[in-house]
C-alpha cells in the first residue's frame, strides 16, 4: 500500500515580516512626503499673510501722517504744523512712540476710511491681535483689530515709532516705523515673526 503525502507551501514568519515591511515602506513613504508638503505649504501661506500684514502696518502709519498733511492743505489756517501734530501731539504719538509706550500700538482703518485712533498693545489682553472680517464683501479691510463681525487669527501686529534726528534744527525730521507681526505655526514651539521697517519724513513742509 502506497501512502501519498501532500505538502502545501506556506509563508514563513520571516517572509511575512519582509512582506509587511515592504508594504509599510510603500505606504508610509508617500504619506510622509504628503504630510510634510502640506505643512510646508501652510507655513509658506502663513508667512505671506504675515508679510503683507506687516507691510500694511507701515502703510497705515504713512497714511496717518498724510491725513494730517491733507487736512493742513484743506484748512491751512485751522490745521497748522501737520508734522508737529503727527510726531508730538497727534493721535498716534503717545501710543506708538517707544519712548512713551514701549509696547507699541495697533493701527487699523476706521469705517470712514481714515486711520482709526491707535490702541495700546497691552500684552495682558493681547488686544493687538489681528482678526479676520466675517463680512469681507462690505468691510473695507479683511484683517483688522477689534472683535466686531470678526473671527480670531493666529497673528498679532505691533507698530512702533522711534525718534531719529527729530527736533529743532534737524535737516530732515524723521521717524523710524517698525511693524512686527508674530504668530504660532502648527505644533512649532517657537513663535514666528516678520518685521519690516520704514522711515517717515516731513517731506511736504517745514514746521
Amino acid at each position: 500500500m502506497i501512502v501519498q503525502t501532500t505538502t502545501k507551501a506556506a509563508f514563513t514568519l520571516v517572509e511575512t515580516l519582509v512582506a509587511v515591511s515592504v508594504l509599510l515602506l510603500v505606504v508610509v513613504g508617500p504619506l510622509t512626503i504628503t504630510t510634510r508638503t502640506t505643512k510646508s505649504a501652510t507655513f509658506a501661506s502663513e508667512q505671506v499673510i504675515a508679510h503683507f500684514l506687516a507691510q500694511e502696518g507701515l502703510e497705515l502709519a504713512q497714511k496717518g501722517r498724510d491725513e494730517f498733511l491733507l487736512a493742513h492743505y484743506q484748512e491751512p489756517t485751522t490745521v497748522t504744523n501737520p508734522w508737529t501734530r503727527f510726531t508730538q501731539s497727534g493721535w498716534s504719538w503717545d501710543t506708538c512712540s517707544v519712548s512713551i509706550n514701549p509696547g507699541g500700538c495697533g493701527l487699523s482703518l476706521a469705517a470712514t476710511g481714515q486711520v482709526a485712533n491707535p490702541i495700546d498693545c497691552d500684552a495682558a489682553t493681547n488686544n493687538c491681535a489681528i482678526r479676520r472680517s466675517t463680512q469681507p464683501a462690505t468691510d473695507r479691510v479683511l484683517y483688522r483689530h477689534g472683535t466686531t463681525n470678526s473671527v480670531a487669527t493666529p497673528y498679532t501686529r505691533v507698530v512702533q515709532f522711534f525718534d531719529v534726528g527729530t527736533g529743532a534744527g534737524a535737516r530732515d525730521p524723521q521717524i523710524r516705523v517698525v511693524s512686527t507681526v508674530t504668530w504660532r505655526s502648527g505644533n512649532l514651539l517657537a513663535t514666528q515673526q516678520v518685521q519690516l521697517e520704514t522711515y517717515l519724513f516731513n517731506v511736504y513742509d517745514r514746521d
